[in-house]
């Protein structure tokens, strides 16, 4: 089970750019949806907690989940899963924009993730929303 949390969280953390609110579609599709860890209220209320609590909502969800399914190395498995592939992949750019940061393919770049992670955003409203007056 450490695996599978471990390797949930590498696949959320790497393949997620915009921070934690845009992690969280990928997030509800992987543990709600893919292995049923938890079910949609559940999900939401994780989200809630995570708001409220100090810290970064990716790392607050993923302390959660893996807290629920394998208790301390559950929380070692997501959390080190959520933040390993962010540290990594700042770490490589950093040590190679300086270089490229100028080109108008980089820039063009940026520019065009911007509105991806803005409507990636509006999507988790929409579909939280949906649930929020059920109860």
């Amino acid at each position: 089970m450490f695996w599978k949390l471990f390797w949930t969280y590498i696949k959320i953390g790497t393949f997620t750019i915009g921070g934690g609110y845009a992690m969280l579609p990928l997030i509800e599709r992987e543990v709600v949806d893919k292995h049923h860890w938890i079910d949609g209220q559940e999900f939401l209320d994780m989200i809630a907690l995570a708001q409220a609590a100090p810290g970064l909502i990716a790392v607050n969800s993923a302390i959660f989940i893996g807290w629920k399914i394998y208790g301390w190395r559950g929380v070692v498995a997501t959390v080190l899963g959520a933040v390993l592939p962010s540290f990594l992949i700042i770490l490589l750019i950093a040590m190679v924009f300086w270089d490229i940061h100028e080109y108008p393919m980089v820039e063009a770049v940026f520019k065009g993730v911007r509105p991806a992670v803005v409507a990636l955003i509006a999507a988790t409203v929409v579909r939280m929303s949906k649930n929020i007056f059920k109860n």
